[in-house]
């Protein structure tokens, strides 16, 4: 056929279609309308019964039963011949899709049934309004999607994500497999097929479907609980009809018009695309497939509208709405008002864990519409609750409404904590439902015991466990410990037996150790064994393990030492010399007295703030005690006649002069009749 005469003749037809368009359905052929408006033919894609549009040429109307289904170039052109002969007229969507719109001759209302193969770009919110009023009001769809990442277009949507932004909430009765759901992506040939003699999709009037071919499909879920029609056509071959999950093919009512999905578009081409399209094949030959889409067309396709009531209820869910906070385990009523031009015969009730995304969790189904149910709510926490209610009628007319916002299904918390000494457990933070229990142990340490346990901040005494029953509220449990374990101390020096000379420098040793630490030392001496009294030798030593005693003046043969360890929780141990030890004299010749000349080592030292000078004289006599600094100079001094013995001095770190000394090393010398004696000082400030 001549270019231009092809031409002419496709612009008179499409002059008659627009008069033909506004002939009532019912009155004249059927009419499918295949879209071509979201990006069918991006990409490698070809979904179109013709590359003119919107009416395909050369004209159908010279189609007959002989006609080659390639009579019209696009990758979908057999499906459009096919119902050609069957008596539709065909027509291209090529604009933003309308219903009710008399001024738009591609109006949905002009059509019986609207074929989308693959879109690529999401539906306007209008539009998803215009498709889902038409087919409640007795038209067809027939919604072809592809497999998983499939986005032709690279827009980010594919048309699974497409057609579940369409209808999030299963008001047709599907969820299309998409990212994250199982079998979004699969290649297979399955005769799994509802055999059912009264399924007109799968024995009609094109025959029976023997099977189903996918190149890299989806599959669906589909939701009786919310659209109790819908069923499945073709399931996976290892999938059970009984199930909902691993469908094909499926089909579903809504309102007084029908619906068909599939979830490949490869069972659609015929191998008939423009040239320069590639990857294109015959599946629409392969195994049959096109029984399957022309025995649903034929069965989506309008039918002349049911007697009866076709208005559906309005209905609204006034609890929860969002922004709650509601505990698992407790009880609160849903509540919603709806309303019916006859009546409201049943409410169904879901709950969404998505923020309506998706409604898997059926709360009650075939509720009295008595506008509130009482709702054990789920141990099932999270901040992205929604609660949808759907009021019928007796028609099986049908609507939804949902919470505006999410709210929130929280835990109570039972927080348990232990101080040092010990443990808790569980603890942390422990979740728990609307009336749960937890009983939180309490377990001291080694060498410590529960000093008290503090529930909700009071004290409940010291118990091993604690049991938090019916909980309804957060509470806490704090557990302290107390150091019961005292410390552990052997003295090494003197042990018994040994003879210390008076007024001679002798160390003191012992070990001491705790389970926490020790904190101080306090060193004690007895003249008359363990009957005492003890005189106190050094307090609040740190646990150095060695103290330097000058012996006093107080021969004995009956001489101990006793050594206590103190903790910080002021456990205490003392350690004595395993026997006794002795304090000598020492004499000397004739009765001269004690020939003793000693010069201990000052205490403390290192010293800040004030030490003290202690040596012991064998007789009265002139002395002088002085600190020198190491060049020699004095810096401070006293001369005095002092008794024979033991003396004492305590010196405060000032010069002759009054003035504080610098850090520093310095000399102790005492100068005497009997000899001169010298020490060092470490002075610190």
């Amino acid at each position: 056929m001549p270019s231009s005469f092809r031409h002419a003749l496709a612009a008179l037809l499409a002059a008659l279609l627009a008069v033909a368009l506004h002939v009532t359905p019912a009155a004249a052929a059927k009419r499918a309308l295949f879209d071509n408006f979201h990006a069918e033919t991006a990409g490698n894609a070809d979904w179109i019964i013709d590359d003119n549009a919107p009416t395909p040429s050369p004209a159908q109307g010279a189609i007959v039963p002989s006609t080659p289904r390639t009579y019209w170039l696009g990758a979908i052109s057999s499906w459009g011949v096919d119902l050609v002969k069957r008596g539709f007229t065909v027509t291209t969507n090529n604009a933003a899709i309308t219903y009710g719109n008399a001024g738009n001759p591609l109006d949905l209302s002009n059509f019986d049934v609207f074929i989308v193969p693959e879109p690529n770009t999401l539906f306007s919110a209008a539009e998803g309004t215009a498709i889902l009023a038409f087919v409640r009001n007795g038209g067809g769809l027939i919604a072809v999607g592809d497999h998983d990442i499939s986005d032709r277009n690279n827009d980010g949507f594919d048309s699974p994500k497409i057609w579940n932004a369409l209808d999030p909430t299963f008001q047709l009765g599907v969820h299309w497999g998409s990212t994250g759901d199982a079998n979004a992506n699969i290649v297979q040939t399955s005769s799994n097929v509802n055999a059912a003699p009264s399924d007109s999709i799968t024995r009609g009037p094109e025959g029976n479907v023997a099977a189903l071919a996918f190149h890299n499909g989806t599959t669906f879920t589909i939701h009786p609980e919310v659209n109790p029609t819908v069923r499945g056509e073709v399931w996976m071959a290892a999938a059970s009809q009984a199930g909902t999950t691993g469908i094909m093919a499926a089909s579903s009512q809504y309102g007084s018009g029908r619906v068909f999905f599939c979830g490949d578009s490869s069972p659609i081409d015929d191998g008939s695309a423009q040239p320069g399209n590639t990857n294109i094949f015959d599946g629409w030959a392969e195994v049959a497939d096109s029984v399957l889409f022309v025995n649903a067309t034929l069965w989506a396709t309008r039918r002349a509208a049911p007697a009866g009531d076709l208005t559906a209820p309005s209905v609204t869910i006034t609890s929860p709405n969002g922004t709650e906070d509601w505990k698992a385990g407790s009880q609160h009523a849903l509540t919603w008002t709806a309303s019916d031009n006859v009546a409201v015969t049943a409410v169904d009730l879901a709950l969404s864990f998505d923020g309506g995304t998706t409604y898997p969790s059926t709360i009650a189904t075939g509720l009295a519409n008595s506008g509130s149910f009482s709702w054990t709510v789920p141990d099932t926490v999270g901040a992205s609750m929604r609660v949808r209610a759907t009021a019928r009628d007796a028609a099986n007319n049908a609507t939804s409404d949902a919470s505006n916002a999410s709210f929130t299904i929280s835990r109570w918390q039972v927080l348990a904590s232990a101080g040092p000494g010990g443990s808790v457990s569980p603890s942390g933070t422990i979740p728990l439902a609307q009336g749960g229990s937890v009983t939180v142990s309490v377990t001291a340490s080694a060498g410590f015991g529960i000093a008290d346990v503090l529930v909700d901040g009071a004290s409940v005494g010291t118990p091993g466990s604690f049991t938090f029953s019916t909980v309804s509220a957060n509470h806490t449990l704090a557990a302290t410990f107390a150091d019961v374990q005292a410390p552990s101390v052997q003295l090494t020096a003197p042990l018994g037996g040994e003879t210390w000379e008076v007024n001679t420098s002798h160390a003191i040793t012992w070990t001491a150790s705790d389970n926490v630490q020790v904190d101080s030392v306090t060193v004690e001496w007895s003249a008359h064994g363990s009957s005492g009294p003890w005189q106190a030798i050094a307090n609040a030593l740190a646990n150095t393990g060695s103290f330097n005693w000058l012996v006093p003046a107080a021969p004995t043969d009956s001489a101990l030492v006793r050594v206590t360890a103190f903790d910080p929780a002021g456990n205490a141990t003392p350690a004595v010399s395993g026997a006794l030890f002795t304090i000598s004299a020492n004499v000397g010749v004739g009765d001269r007295g004690p020939a003793v000349l000693a010069l201990a080592r000052p205490m403390p030292n290192p010293a800040r703030g004030a030490t003290t000078l202690r040596f012991a004289l064998p007789a009265a006599g002139s002395v002088r005690l002085e600190v020198l600094d190491v060049t020699g100079r004095r810096v401070w001094g006293l001369a005095q006649t002092l008794p024979a013995g033991a003396q004492a001095f305590r010196w405060d770190g000032r010069d002759a002069s009054g003035r504080p000394l610098g850090a520093g090393l310095y000399l102790v010398r005492l100068a005497t009749p009997w000899g001169v004696k010298s020490t060092r000082l470490a002075w610190v400030r």
